[in-house]
This record gives structure tokens, C-alpha cells and sequence, in this order.
């Protein structure tokens, strides 16, 4: 894990406490170029404002080095769409990377 990927997900953790993040797109494939965002999909159950709790963390994202796009998505929700082809949570679910998760 980068320095910069391991000081977002640290953010992440103190600022959503989540259930589970998972590391998607170009740095899960392996296929990053030097204009790669980290993806990130923070899961935790009873979000109410799944856009404010991305603020949220993108304004505590204080010299992490890197951009990062971040999703948040109710876990139990995730579970259920997860295997609807067609959907960007299919994609995560099939190619993604957990790199927390709570125990």
C-alpha cells in the first residue's frame, strides 16, 4: 500500500469509521499512469447523506499526496446490487480490492 493510499484510508477510518473500503479501478487493475485517481468505495450501514459523509472525508484529506475519489454506499444496499450487470457496483465488486475491513 502507498503512503498516500495508507494516510486516506487512516482519514477514512477516524473520520467514517466504515465497515468496509474497497480500492477499485485503475490501481486495483494494476493499470495506474502517473494522472491515476485512487478510487475508493467506503461502505457502512445507516448513511443517511452518502454525499455529506464524502465531504466529509475529502475535507480531512490534508497532504495525502494523491487525488482520491471517493464513493460511500450503505453495505447492506452493496450487497444487494452488487450483481446487477450494468452497474459501477458490479464493476467494483468483480474487480475491486478490500483494503479494510472491520471486524
Amino acid at each position: 500500500m502507498t503512503e498516500s493510499l495508507q494516510k486516506a484510508l487512516d482519514t477514512i477510518i477516524r473520520v467514517a469509521d466504515p465497515d468496509k473500503v474497497i480500492l477499485f479501478g485503475s490501481f486495483a487493475r494494476g493499470e495506474e499512469t502517473p494522472d491515476s485517481d485512487y478510487d475508493l468505495l467506503v461502505l457502512k450501514n445507516e448513511v443517511k447523506h452518502r454525499r455529506k459523509l464524502a465531504q466529509k472525508i475529502h475535507s480531512n484529506f490534508h497532504n495525502v499526496g494523491a487525488p482520491f475519489d471517493i464513493l460511500v454506499y450503505e453495505t447492506d444496499k452493496f450487497e444487494e446490487i452488487k450483481n446487477y450487470p450494468y452497474k459501477i457496483y458490479y464493476d467494483i465488486d468483480k474487480e475491486g480490492v478490500i483494503i479494510y475491513e472491520k471486524n
